[in-house]
């Protein structure tokens, strides 16, 4: 079986043609709306693990390469007034390569069998919900295949530190809209999808009991 590793979220950077749209929006860009706050640290720590990693190089405010075309929020407040030439750059020079990249990927290698895990970081307080678990694997619980792997690396990270609290399809819905669900339509065999979830104020801390339940996991795939 092949691993692969993606990273939706990993910076907030921007293409110089661009940079004058966000030139009043610093703060804004530092922000989690701008990347997920700390999730590079834990990408580059969990890589030797993997067959293949990407990670997308710019920020989800430009345009959310982790929403279908179809969603509401693909365009953030900074580009959803965008004409429609524009829009459609932001798509095909900056959406669709990252996506294609990846689904060719997971295209070559299918037969073999593909688990892929896109890493992200969430807050730890959402409008007036505090998020008290630091851990979330988001799968979708109607796949037998993913939902036993869940409960294998959930015991697997228990293990290694028993404190670390793992919550399923947390902070959101495992099958919401996202890239991992389009690409188990465009792969309904042979493709394990998981969104790994760390709150972003304890995501340093956690890097190596993640990485070592991924070894552990590894082994089991083999």
């Amino acid at each position: 079986m092949i691993w692969l590793l993606t990273c939706e979220h990993y910076s907030n950077g921007l293409p110089l043609k661009y940079a004058e749209v966000f030139v009043d929006a610093v703060d804004v860009l530092e922000s989690h709306r701008g990347y997920d706050l700390r999730v590079a640290p834990m990408f580059i720590r969990l890589e030797p693990l993997f067959d293949e990693s990407i990670h997308y190089r710019y920020s989800r405010l430009l345009i959310e390469p982790n929403r279908s075309l179809s969603h509401k929020h693909l365009f953030s407040p900074f580009t959803t007034g965008f004409s429609a030439s524009e829009k459609a750059d932001l798509i095909s020079n900056y959406y669709q390569p990252y996506r294609k990249r990846i689904e060719e990927f997971i295209g070559s290698y299918i037969d073999q069998g593909v688990f892929h895990i896109s890493v992200h970081s969430f807050t730890p307080k959402h409008g007036n919900q505090n998020r008290e678990t630091p851990v979330g694997l988001k799968f979708d619980s109607s796949k037998s295949q993913e939902r036993n792997l869940a409960v294998i690396w959930k015991k697997m990270l228990m293990d290694i530190d028993p404190s670390i609290n793992v919550r399923f399809n947390y902070p959101y819905r495992g099958a919401a809209d996202g890239f991992t669900t389009y690409l188990r339509k465009c792969f309904p065999k042979n493709y394990i999808g998981f969104e790994l979830e760390i709150r972003n104020d304890q995501i340093l801390d956690l890097r190596s009991s993640i990485y070592q339940s991924l070894a552990n996991l590894r082994g089991v795939l083999e």
